[in-house]
């Protein structure tokens, strides 16, 4: 009996330690991240989240002084459409482009690079990318002759 109990506890004690003999082995063969990796991990998950953020914030409504028409801004492209609903007719509804042109030279830096301020003409605005300080005069209106955008410079 002595000897079967001898014979069982060696093998026990010959598998524990095979197991903690693999084990260590796998422990030592997994290979830690240098620092520069982890750095690269952090930077991919920071633009993982600015990338997140910037969609959330990418379109921007402005009021005219006119009760029926908005403008819609773009603001990591610059794109400028007026807006205009009505309470009755839905055929005065639309939307209108005042600016399809990518102002950010394709660059998209991120949301929030353009922004409008409105002047004391209500169909004037002036437009500014806050990444460089270019500005744009805006004008909105009832027909397409109205409607435009140049470059202050």
């Amino acid at each position: 009996m002595r000897t079967k109990l001898t014979l069982l506890l060696v093998i026990l004690a010959s598998f524990c330690f095979a197991q903690t003999d693999s084990v260590s082995t796998n422990v030592d063969t997994i290979k830690q991240p240098t620092i520069d990796e982890r750095l690269e991990n952090i930077e991919q998950r920071l633009e993982i989240l600015d990338i997140d953020l910037s969609l959330k914030n990418r379109f921007k409504m402005y009021k005219t002084e006119n009760l029926y028409n908005l403008l819609k801004l773009d603001t990591q492209t610059g794109k400028i459409w007026q807006v205009q609903w009505h309470l009755d007719d839905m055929n005065k509804e639309g939307t209108w482009t005042i600016n399809d042109t990518d102002l950010s030279y394709g660059w998209g830096y991120r949301s929030n690079s353009f922004e409008l301020y409105s002047t004391n003409n209500m169909y004037q605005f002036i437009l500014i990318d806050k990444t460089d300080g270019r500005m744009w005069h805006v004008q909105w209106g009832i027909g397409d002759e109205k409607r435009w955008i140049r470059r202050i410079y």
